[in-house]
């Protein structure tokens, strides 16, 4: 495998196809998910001052265009049904994360793909992404389900032992368990990888369904383990060497910016603030590309050999 051409060739298509940046970017997900926890809430405050009498109350009542007292402007069904609404919102803007994310990195890959047939357009990709978003989806949760399954395999045992009260024997086994779990999840973390991406593009070559491609891209990794494996390590020292980059690019402007904001001056910071996001947008989606361009010209490798 000539890696120093692999990188060259995934670096001019993501290049030369602008449009592949705004799927790249799109496919990054959701990054945080906000949570409420209303126990956070206080409605009483502590005072060693003594409590307003009713007439007090009214007073107020009267200046602030109120009738009811402050205390019962919200009712507890009310509040209930607040945070059931909150929760409902952050559920469907999470869901549509997960759709927007599977759908823009399907749309990614068909468009490399097909990148020799047809030039990709924004037009191409969002009929691509919405043909193959759902099986981008169930492959990762059939992986997570996986991953899952094997850690409760680690666990549910050391549970049943502290119930038991083998306290002792309970220690040793969950050492052991975290200590094959660390070790494990290096294996996982590299073998998965390289079995998602190689699926994702068995699922769009090849039309399989989600188990299929799982099991093919499976035999691909252990057929050609060693170069698999190669590959994946050149990709997380060429992610380890952007990042690093980044972060030494971000910081000058990260600190003009702070700058900005101590100084109190607002509108310039905020004009500053904007090219730079765009700017890191912009990159972001570029990188993306350029991942998903490094793993489908190694998949067309792979696929070469098996003369698919």
């Amino acid at each position: 495998m000539d890696f120093s051409a692999l990188i060259k060739k995934s670096f001019e298509i993501a290049w030369h196809n602008r449009v592949l940046w705004l799927f790249g970017f799109l496919s990054g997900g959701v990054g945080t998910v906000g949570y409420i926890n209303p126990s956070g809430f206080n409605f009483t405050i502590p005072s060693s001052t003594p409590e307003p009498s009713d007439s007090q109350l009214q007073a107020v009542g009267r200046v602030l265009g109120v009738s009811d007292s402050p205390s019962s402007l919200i009712s507890s069904p009310t509040f209930i049904l607040i945070i059931l609404a909150i929760v409902a919102v952050l559920l469907i803007l999470v869901l549509l994360g997960i759709f927007i994310a599977n759908w823009a990195a399907a749309a990614l890959v068909y468009l490399i793909l097909q990148r020799n047939a047809q030039r990709p357009t924004f037009g191409v990709g969002v009929r691509a992404g919405l043909k193959y978003w759902w099986k981008f989806w169930l492959l990762a949760l059939v992986i997570g389900l996986f991953i899952l399954a094997f850690i409760l395999a680690l666990a549910i045992p050391a549970v049943f032992l502290f119930l038991a009260r083998f306290t002792t024997l309970a220690v040793i086994f969950t050492v052991i368990a975290v200590i094959v779990f660390i070790l494990a999840m290096f294996v996982i973390a590299s073998i998965g990888s390289l079995i998602i991406s190689l699926a994702q593009r068995m699922i769009i070559h090849k039309e399989t369904g989600v188990f299929d491609s799982i099991r093919l891209s499976g035999g691909l990794v252990k057929k050609y383990l060693g170069e698999s494996l190669l590959t994946y390590i050149v990709a997380v020292g060429i992610n380890f060497a952007a990042g690093f980059a980044a972060m030494f690019a971000i910081l000058p402007i990260g600190i003009v910016i702070a700058v900005l904001f101590f100084m109190k001056l607002w509108w310039v910071a905020i004009f500053a603030l904007t090219p730079a996001a765009i700017l890191l947008f912009a990159a972001g989606g570029f990188w993306n590309a350029f991942n998903a361009s490094y793993w489908t010209l190694f998949y067309e490798h792979l696929a070469s050999k098996e003369g698919w």
